[in-house]
């Protein structure tokens, strides 16, 4: 009997060949040789009967039947590994989770061990900020600030994202950080290349001149070196503001009009492995925001006392 299907594995490479920029890169993560991506792949072909990447460049692209046959094909074999992952025997607590370096350094991972002794769930971090490690299946949840979910994935909110101006005890140039209600107009500001507006989304005007940095890590110790004030962020400042490298210079909070959210494949619900990890991230983000209000309050009114 003439088979109807292709090859699953065949589809398997196609769709993270469609999601990975190149054979060779979809080869290491796969653990197969390049002409063996690419003879799956002309076997895919040669079964549809259509050519489904352009070859003529450096980089093998999606032709126009590739792409309607990436649409159709991609979220099915995501119901196949779901549903594959539904009945065979739970995984042994392991759960990949992709975030921003920043989130994932000061943040998440102090707390790993943690998770693991009290959960039994075993975290491996990829690191990064695009959605492609969702879609590629490289991880099973991602975390990120400021993002919109594409087609397929659910966001589930952690925190709507609120900032107080912070500085270390001095500057570089010794000048004494602002006091509460003071005009930051000509302290030098830090900030991030991405989202770049944080400071308008704070002051409601465009700053004269702000010193941005690739990440939020960098953005605070930058801050601590005395480079500028910057925005304390719940989560992510707390162990600045904890050590007393970084000191609150207001205690008025202001919305920036952003969320960090749990991404996750729409077609999954809260189960298993992947539950316990939401259930238990809701309830640490719950006790950062909580030490985050108590670091705000305490430090200015100290100086106001």
């Amino acid at each position: 009997m003439l088979r109807k299907a292709p090859p699953l594995e065949s589809v398997e490479v196609f769709v993270a060949a469609a999601r990975g920029g190149s054979f060779r890169a979809v080869a290491r993560d796969m653990a197969l040789s390049p002409s063996a991506v690419s003879r799956r792949i002309a076997g895919l072909e040669e079964f549809l009967g259509v050519i489904l990447f352009d070859r003529s460049g450096l980089v093998p692209v999606l032709s126009a039947a590739g792409l309607r046959y990436l649409e159709r094909v991609e979220p099915g074999l995501r119901t196949i590994t779901d549903a594959t992952d539904d009945m065979a025997a739970p995984r042994s607590g392991r759960l990949r989770v992709a975030a921003s370096h920043s989130f994932a350094s000061i943040w998440l991972l102090p707390r790993l061990a943690t998770l693991l002794e009290e959960t039994g769930v075993d975290v491996e971090l990829v690191v990064g900020a695009s959605f492609d490690a969702l879609a590629s299946n490289e991880a099973d949840i991602g975390i990120w600030g400021g993002r919109v979910a594409p087609s397929g994935l659910k966001a589930v909110p952690l925190f709507e994202v609120t900032a107080v101006p912070v500085a270390p005890e001095r500057l570089a140039n010794g000048r004494a950080p602002p006091r509460p209600g003071e005009s930051l107009g000509d302290f030098p500001l830090v900030s991030v290349h991405r989202p770049k507006d944080l400071w308008q989304r704070w002051l409601g005007v465009a700053p004269r001149q702000v010193r941005s940095f690739d990440t939020l890590h960098m953005m605070y110790e930058a801050s601590a070196a005395g480079l500028g004030v910057a925005l304390a962020t719940p989560l992510l400042s707390e162990p600045f503001l904890a050590s007393g490298r970084l000191r609150i210079c207001s205690s008025e909070p202001r919305p920036l009009g952003l969320s960090y959210d749990l991404f996750h494949p729409s077609a999954r619900s809260r189960r298993g492995v992947e539950g316990v990890f939401m259930d238990w991230m809701t309830g640490q983000v719950a006790q950062s925001m909580a030490r985050f209000e108590g670091l705000r309050c305490g430090p200015v009114e100290r100086r106001q006392a």
